[in-house]
């Protein structure tokens, strides 16, 4: 669901974070990955958005080793969901990784009153 308002958030034994990239990358991997968004598998070499993902230590020995942000594996969006990601994040709107992309889009229409000539999602 779309929203204009990001609540705080900390980095808690529970939560983790993410970075928002600043525009795409080529999928560098030796295997495909998943879109977190629509769970198509994105090809090597593709255009995709990778997000950096982060939790925070949760005892001494992680903050020692690690400091105060433990990387976590990194979540991937295939190139028409990172467009939409990135386009509504341009915009001021807060976004779960994990929603249909084409679904918020469908979502911000509506908000507008755009009415795209032909819908191709």
């Amino acid at each position: 669901m779309l929203t204009c308002e990001c609540g705080d958030f900390d980095l808690d034994d529970s939560n983790w974070g993410y970075y928002i990239p600043d525009d795409f990358t080529n999928l560098d991997y030796k295997r495909r990955k998943r879109c977190c968004s629509c769970d198509q598998f994105i090809s090597i070499g593709a255009q995709c958005v990778e997000f950096g993902r982060v939790r925070a230590a949760r005892s001494d020995i992680e903050e020692r080793i690690h400091g105060d942000e433990v990387k976590l594996s990194s979540w991937f969006m295939c190139e028409s969901c990172g467009e939409i990601f990135l386009n509504l994040e341009a915009i001021g709107y807060c976004i779960n990784l994990s929603d249909d992309m084409r679904e918020e889009l469908r979502e911000y229409w509506t908000l507008t009153g755009f009415k795209p000539q032909k819908e191709e999602l």
